[in-house]
């Protein structure tokens, strides 16, 4: 496993990840997928490709603010494949005035290096309790 790999898809997961989340731009969080990704989220349904995951992701902030904090626990490289495993915690903040609620996430996200660079190719994630 190449440590530039390695730190990449750990600086996606801890840092671009949550800064585009907070950042409420459903494009350029989208951006960060690959053109034929599958994104499976918690009680809702699935999403292909980027355009239906930037949808998906403007309905899901549409009467929120997310701050989410990701830690990766385990990434692993298999070519221009890799993986990480890791947990969110995520205050939301509704926009109704209803308190901020806190969140725990266990993620899987299988990522694949398109041109040299490292996208989110499928993302699972479920909600844990605190």
């Amino acid at each position: 496993m190449s440590d530039n790999d390695r730190s990449h898809i750990q600086k996606i997961f801890e840092e671009t990840y949550p800064q585009r989340a907070r950042a409420k731009n459903p494009d350029a969080y989208a951006a960060m997928f690959t053109e034929a990704a599958l994104q499976m989220p918690p009680n809702a349904p699935d999403r292909y490709g980027k355009a239906d995951i930037a949808a998906g992701f403007a309905q899901q902030i549409a009467d929120k603010d997310l701050d989410p904090t990701l830690t990766a626990e385990e990434i692993q490289i298999m070519g221009d494949f890799g993986y990480v495993v890791g947990i969110a915690m995520v205050t939301v903040h509704p926009h109704d005035g209803s308190p901020a609620i806190k969140i725990k996430f266990r993620g899987l996200w299988l990522m694949k290096k398109e041109q040299g660079e490292w996208k989110i190719d499928r993302q699972i994630w479920n909600e844990k309790p605190q």
